[in-house]
């Protein structure tokens, strides 16, 4: 979080989350995340990507994106269904 008292030129506090994250994606295991959410983002804008064509370390994350996403999807239209009873 920003301090609001700090200037244009300050610099981010050590506990920055944009930092953190900035530095885990410079890291081999960010590049990947990385890596894996451009392919899903191909994929879901139609974009053709033969399965031999991805390593097994980025399909078994795509998968488990896919997953993570239904399931957030779930929740989300079961938060609606209660809302409109």
């Amino acid at each position: 979080m920003e301090d609001p008292l700090a200037g244009r030129g300050a610099l981010p506090c050590p506990h920055c989350p944009q930092q953190a994250l900035t530095a885990f994606l410079e890291t081999p295991a960010g590049k990947l995340v990385s890596t894996v959410l451009d392919l899903d983002f191909a994929i879901q804008a139609g974009i053709v990507v033969a399965l031999d064509c991805i390593p097994y370390p980025e399909f078994l994350l795509l998968r488990q994106l896919a997953d993570e996403r239904a399931n957030y999807e779930k929740e989300q239209w079961q938060k609606q269904a209660k809302g409109n009873r």
